[in-house]
């Protein structure tokens, strides 16, 4: 089998797998444990390219984790007012897939001002994450007017986007699951070994 037909096939199943979990209890530990293997396999072979990938991804990932796992939202908000909170929580959501597909975006730039590596270079998969982080922002933006629109406008049946959204989002995540994966498969192509330096 040749290596972009194994590669297809490898990111189609775990796409199709991680979506069947449907699960936030799965599916972020999952997405965690994933962007931590692609980080450490990155160390261990030397690749640079790959350790800044995969690292601002979980960074930005994991804050994002952090305030909502730590209630920080539910606390400055009142429950009872659900066009305050649902702003907050879907504006947060917005920020951090925005800055992440930005830092993606320049990600060559950033890596650069954080390492002396000579290896640094615009990667394939630098021009396929920033895509997933945009259409989640998109996703989270239209569940915020759907918010709106409920909360403030009374308007009940508009809840389309509200109703899927984490299954929208799923899908995404899959999807960086399945491009981070095939990352790691052709992780030892990107620089030859002789030249591999991480700082």
């Amino acid at each position: 089998m040749k290596l972009s037909n194994l590669i297809l096939l490898s990111i189609a199943s775990l796409a199709f797998f991680y979506i069947q979990l449907w699960d936030q209890r799965l599916v972020t530990p999952i997405y965690i444990s994933l962007l931590t293997i692609c980080i450490g396999y990155g160390i261990y072979i030397r690749e640079i390219n790959v350790i800044h990938i995969a690292g601002f991804i979980l960074a930005l990932t994991g804050i994002e984790i952090i305030i909502f796992e730590s209630g920080i939202i539910n606390h400055v908000t009142v429950a009872e007012n659900t066009l305050l909170q649902g702003s907050i929580i879907y504006g947060v959501q917005i920020f951090f897939t925005v800055t992440t597909a930005l830092v993606l975006i320049f990600r060559v730039q950033l890596s650069r001002l954080l390492s002396n590596s000579t290896n640094i270079k615009l990667t394939n998969f630098d021009g396929v994450f920033h895509w997933l982080f945009i259409y989640m922002a998109i996703v989270n933006l239209l569940t915020l007017l759907e918010n709106i629109a409920w909360s403030y406008f009374n308007m009940k049946s508009w809840t389309l986007i509200y109703d899927n959204f984490e299954g929208l989002i799923y899908i995404a995540w899959a999807l960086c699951c399945g491009a981070l994966l095939t990352m790691l498969i052709c992780a030892p192509k990107l620089t030859p070994p002789q030249e591999r330096k991480l700082s």
